[in-house]
Formats: C-alpha cells, structure tokens, sequence
C-alpha cells in the first residue's frame, strides 16, 4: 500500500467517475473501468497514490429507531421490570464496497478524514443501558433506540504509473461514508404493544 502525497507533475489526462459512471472523454464503454474495478486498484496498492478528499463539512443526524428490547405483563398484578438493551452500529457506504478500518480504502479514509477535520472517524460504537418500567396487567412494550450518526461524502483520487484504461488519473467522485457520531447521546423510547398473553 502506498499513500504518497500528491505528485508533482501531471503526467496525462484524467477521467473522472461521476455518482458512479465513468466519463473519461471519448473513450468507449467497453474501455471504461467501473467503480469498483477502480476502487479495488486502490484496495490492492496497484496506484502510486491513493487519496481522499472529504468535500464540505460532516453532516451529523439522528439515526433510525432500532428494536432492541422488551417486556411484558401477563399476570394479573402490576410489575416493574427492568428492560435490558444493547446496539452496535457500523460504518456503512454508498459504492458497495469494504470501506472499513482493516481495509486499505479505510486506511485511505480515515488518513484523508483526520487531515480533513482534525479527529478520529467512528468506525463502530456499541451501547448497552437499562430501563425501569412498570407494566399492568396484560401490558406489553418494546424498546427502540437511535443513535446519532454522521457521514461525509468526498472523492477517491487515484494516480497510476502506467496508464489505466488509457488515463493515468481517475476519481472517484461522490463516495458518501457513514457511521456512527463520537460520543454523541442515544435517543430511546417506549412503545406499548400487544402483550399476546
């Protein structure tokens, strides 16, 4: 793997894959690389470089609500249970394929996130916690939770050595990466459901 600053010197003409087609000039479709074969160049250190370029700032918002626990009442007294729940959530992606911290284009990722912003990227964040509630008789509820989340979208840049489907430059452009915010609270709520005593 080699993650090479930028080179000094422009050595040919450039293609760019754009929201995942690949318009390099005139060129045919036939000799045009779709983005995972240009994405798994980097993957397998055939690049000279292999960078990447968060464009605009991290876009943080509440994730969607998961199950993650539930109780129920079927006798006839009233009872307080305690309600235990535990989420992991993980880094997802918008190209399908690994981008993820034992990757290469997780290395390249992250190098280009840390340069970018000044901090970690959250690969995955799990979270455990309880919940008291009391149940009547016949009552039932489910918990839900939802944690905060961030993704940044940017451009895979890539330089070869020798020419490429006829290019010595290609992008990426538009890869959205998406995990869990740092130390950010975990939203719950109670649901009250059928108990099917």
């Amino acid at each position: 793997m080699r993650l090479r600053k930028r080179a000094a010197t422009v050595l040919g003409a450039s293609a760019v894959v754009l929201a995942g087609l690949v318009t390099p000039g005139t060129a045919a479709a036939a000799d045009e690389p779709t983005v995972r074969q240009l994405l798994e160049q980097c993957e397998q250190g055939n690049t000279d470089l292999c960078e990447f370029h968060p464009s605009g700032q991290p876009e943080s918002y509440r994730g969607a609500d998961e199950l993650v626990g539930g109780a129920a009442n079927c006798s006839e007294g009233t009872s307080t249970r305690i309600i235990s729940w535990e989420s992991t959530q993980t880094t997802t992606n918008s190209v399908g394929v690994t981008i993820s911290a034992s990757s290469t284009l997780g290395e390249v990722f992250e190098v280009g996130f840390e340069t970018s912003y000044q901090r970690e990227w959250s690969w995955s964040k799990s979270k455990s916690d309880e919940i008291r509630h009391e149940l009547g008789p016949g009552q039932a509820v489910e918990i839900y939770a939802s944690p905060m989340r961030e993704k940044v979208t940017g451009t895979y840049e890539m330089h070869f050595g020798d020419p490429y489907y006829g290019h010595y430059y290609w992008y990426v452009n538009n890869v959205t990466v998406d995990g869990p915010a740092q130390d950010e609270a975990w939203f719950t709520r109670v649901e009250e459901v059928d108990a099917n005593c």
